[in-house]
């Protein structure tokens, strides 16, 4: 285990139910890549990045930041994203520039992007939409 998934890992401890343990580690951003290619690689710096952890019952994302050299090992916000409050989940993408629009019941829609050569952010990176569609599609009866 490298050090971004031992940090994911002791983030979330406190968070798992009895019996609840972490799958599979991603790591998500939500910048846009036309956006990244026109500034030249400037707005990769900051907000707009997330360790990601799937349990057999929900996504969990930490919001963190990137620096100028590497992301940071900070939890600025915990949020999870139970599978029941789930009502879709559509990946798209091309080659290892990967997107998931998640709709929930709620009405809301949240887009994440994901890297899946970005390995060393996060073991679980090649396998992560996947194994969310899995999970979500093993999940409880929708409403």
């Amino acid at each position: 285990m490298h050090k971004f998934d031992e940090f994911i890992h002791k983030e979330l401890a406190p968070h798992l139910g009895p019996g609840e343990g972490i799958e599979l580690t991603g790591f998500l951003y939500t910048k846009s890549l036309k956006r990244v290619i026109v500034s030249g690689g400037l707005s990769l710096v900051g907000d707009g990045y997330f360790f990601a952890a799937l349990t057999r019952k929900r996504m969990f994302v930490i919001a963190t930041e990137m620096s100028v050299t590497s992301l940071k090992m900070m939890n600025k916000e915990l949020g999870e994203i139970l599978y029941t409050d789930i009502k879709s989940i559509k990946p798209s993408g091309f080659l290892n520039q990967k997107m998931i629009a998640i709709s929930l019941h709620d009405g809301r829609v949240l887009v994440f992007r994901l890297n899946t050569l970005a390995t060393h952010y996060a073991s679980g990176q090649k396998q992560f939409i996947d194994t969310l569609i899995q999970f979500v599609g093993a999940g409880a009866p929708r409403p």
